[in-house]
């Protein structure tokens, strides 16, 4: 008999969501007729990825059914009830609870304070949750490495954006190589960053204006673009006199955010202080990552990370996020 995880709650936003389910997908993978997952947590994003948006519920192995439904259902709620629900991850929050108490079933609990972990990839995980036909589970650090960096083309091609997404940004990208030779994607994130990890990985605009001045140089006479993707408003006063060019999905531009994050994947590389938002798109293109660390870093291309997500989650800056 094959068993179901629900995982409830846990991750933070959109490259922390990706991430972890392509952690639940690979085990899945790994384990075939032994184990589902049905990721509650994923249900705010489906919409905006092709498979996710047919199959809502977010099971896998991928399948049609009564989590689809919900699902469905959920997303015809009122935007306010649907807010409230999000909000404090409420709704996973009544459904982990319920693996306390339903008849058969199972809860694991992770404290995100504690960053308590799951190694999927262990076999005392897997008989534990053989051993019931449901288990809860929450929490922020799941992880199985080894298995993510042997299926990373097969586990990609779940997070297909949604076609309009696709077409938009193959515009996008389209237009900005007409007359230039390298398009380079700039992540700037300032706002939460001014207090994560004590505002180490927060660089001001004219910091990031100075790293695309060494960029262009570094490229002798290639012409280089620019697209800068940001969670706020930038001072295009700034970046003035170089080959920017805003995101759609930024504010400056005024889309929708996601589009910065597919927008950001059909560059050649991705410039970016650790983040899973730069890591996620970075794995969906298959493209490298270039790192910036600290304030005045000089750049060299031999900064470049390979080997996608778990490129990232190896190396030394980029590990601060991608974990």
């Amino acid at each position: 008999m094959q068993s179901q995880v629900l995982y409830t709650h846990g991750g933070g936003r959109l490259g922390n969501q990706v991430l972890r389910f392509v952690h639940w997908i690979a085990w899945a993978r790994a384990h075939p007729g032994e184990v589902e997952v049905l990721n509650l947590a994923f249900w705010p994003y489906a919409n905006l990825f092709a498979t996710w948006r047919e199959h809502p519920g977010c099971v896998f192995p991928v399948r049609s059914g009564s989590p689809d439904t919900l699902a469905r259902q959920r997303a015809a709620w009122p935007k306010r009830l649907r807010d409230w629900s999000e909000s404090r991850t409420r709704l996973g929050r009544v459904v982990q609870a319920a693996g306390h108490w339903w008849p058969g079933w199972q809860a694991i609990d992770l404290a995100i304070v504690r960053e308590e972990s799951i190694d999927l990839d262990s076999p005392a995980f897997l008989r534990r949750v053989v051993r019931r036909p449901v288990t809860t589970c929450c929490g922020w650090k799941i992880s199985c490495w080894r298995l993510v960096a042997a299926q990373q083309a097969e586990l990609k091609e779940y997070f297909r954006p949604a076609p309009e997404f696709e077409q938009r940004a193959a515009e996008f990208i389209a237009a900005v190589r007409r007359g230039c030779d390298v398009v380079v994607g700039m992540l700037i994130r300032q706002s939460d960053y001014r207090e994560w990890n004590d505002g180490r990985f927060c660089f001001s605009s004219e910091q990031y204006a100075a790293w695309i001045d060494q960029l262009v140089a570094l490229h002798g006479g290639r012409r280089v673009a620019v697209v800068i993707a940001s969670e706020v408003r930038q001072d295009p006063a700034v970046f003035a006199g170089r080959p920017c060019y805003f995101a759609t999905g930024t504010l400056n531009a005024g889309g929708h955010w996601f589009a910065s994050w597919v927008e950001l994947s059909r560059c050649d590389f991705i410039v970016s202080p650790p983040s899973t938002f730069s890591a996620t798109a970075a794995f969906y293109g298959g493209i490298p990552l270039w790192p910036v660390g600290s304030a005045g870093q000089t750049m060299a291309f031999d900064q470049m990370i390979d080997g996608g997500l778990a490129g990232a989650a190896r190396h030394p800056i980029f590990s601060h996020a991608v974990k």
